[in-house]
């Protein structure tokens, strides 16, 4: 059976809605990422705010 447009931007737009966690968790890592190499090239000491929760 052949989906109107409609129906396929419906569907694309609930797939969407229906993993945000997912999508943010990734954005998320990829921000980490991006901020642990720019303080790597910049020449800030590396540390981790996993292991000093208190700071």
């Amino acid at each position: 059976m052949h989906q109107s447009r409609k129906e396929q931007g419906i569907e694309r737009v609930s797939r969407r809605l229906l993993h945000p966690d997912r999508r943010e968790a990734k954005v998320m890592a990829e921000l980490e990422d991006d901020i642990e190499a720019a303080e790597e090239w910049a020449g800030f000491p590396k540390h981790s705010r996993r292991d000093n929760p208190g700071h």
